[in-house]
């Protein structure tokens, strides 16, 4: 699968931003995202739009810096990312132990992004847990404070007296005295790894308010959930599920119509949409013929449809322009395709 980051990431940094009084619309058009990118539900940004939007933020890092120290309730950390993913967070909030509660974190965590990764040692009592970042922001420390900070909270919920040791990469934050205060240790700068250590025998001490069969329902429901993020392919994704839904919804006039609708719903020219497809290689024209041969097949197959109404339907020219096609792509007629599978002629 293609590398990914949840849009809610991006929504969450504009929002503190224009709460900050910055002027947003200039980074969404220098990023050349959408507000119905941003806004759709369960959303992804590729690892090149991330890193793009990283990047075209890194001027107000300050504004983050302030937040974070202005976070002084353990529980608003917790609560801020419950209500961002509650999945996830729900998930590593019932787990037999504090052990069991970061790794249901990692494990899963592809549901806010897979361009970063950990890596885990486990010793008896004690777990260190190295966070690995792209290459392209390895002199900057908020996406591991923001995930160290998380995972000290969550192991704090379990095991209240753990003792905790952070080394981070990057030069010394401004908010030094802040992050020591709130993860409870000096903190080493300019380190070789990003990396947070717990220490405490209560790492797998059974937690008392661990619900087994909430557990078993909830992981169910998170699995689920990655195994449809594996598939996940980016903004291409996005741009044929729309294409799809409306041939389905049959709302569009021609083949034209087709490319306007793309580009007035997300918002975008066809130019930007077109230059967004290219970094995932493909192009408005392939994902609209990809779509076609879908529901061609999927009508021809699985209804009664006439095939002079599915012609009319996927907005073809003619039938004989849609035999055509659909002959050069499947390597037979629709009405062979039908007749094949055991439909009506």
């Amino acid at each position: 699968m293609g590398k990914s980051v949840s849009n809610i990431i991006a929504r969450s940094t504009l929002y503190l931003l224009e709460e900050g009084g910055v002027n947003t619309d200039a980074i969404k058009t220098l990023c050349q995202l959408s507000q119905y990118e941003l806004d759709r539900a369960d959303g992804r940004l590729s690892q090149r739009q991330h890193l793009r939007f990283i990047k075209a933020t890194s001027a107000y890092d300050f504004l983050w810096q302030e937040r974070l120290s202005q976070s002084h309730s353990p529980a608003s950390l917790i609560d801020g990312a419950y209500e961002m993913f509650p999945d996830l967070v729900g998930y590593c909030l019932n787990q037999p132990t504090a052990e069991e509660a970061v790794l249901g974190y990692i494990h899963n965590r592809i549901i806010i992004g897979n361009c970063d990764h950990f890596t885990i040692a486990q010793a008896d009592d004690q777990l260190a847990i190295t966070y690995v970042e792209d290459q392209e922001l390895v002199q900057r420390n908020h996406s591991a404070i923001g995930n160290f900070m998380l995972l000290k909270e969550l192991v704090r919920l379990y095991a209240p007296g753990v003792e905790t040791a952070v080394s981070l990469r990057g030069a010394a934050e401004p908010g030094r005295k802040q992050l020591d205060e709130g993860f409870g240790c000096h903190c080493q700068f300019d380190q070789a790894a990003n990396v947070i250590h717990f220490k405490s025998a209560a790492l797998t001490s059974r937690a008392e308010h661990y619900l087994p069969l909430l557990n078993r329902n909830q992981h169910q429901q998170i699995s689920r959930r990655v195994a449809a993020l594996e598939y996940e392919q980016g903004f291409s994704t996005l741009v044929m599920s729309l294409l799809e839904k409306a041939i389905e919804n049959n709302c569009l006039n021609d083949e034209a119509s087709f490319m306007e609708y793309i580009c007035g719903l997300i918002g975008m020219s066809r130019w930007t949409i077109n230059a967004r497809l290219k970094q995932e290689n493909s192009h408005l024209s392939m994902l609209l013929k990809n779509v076609r041969i879908k529901k061609a097949c999927a009508w021809l197959a699985e209804t009664d449809m006439s095939i002079q109404d599915i012609s009319e339907r996927l907005r073809f020219s003619s039938l004989s322009v849609f035999s055509r096609f659909f002959s050069t792509h499947m390597g037979t007629p629709p009405l062979h395709y039908r007749r094949r599978l055991g439909q009506g002629g």
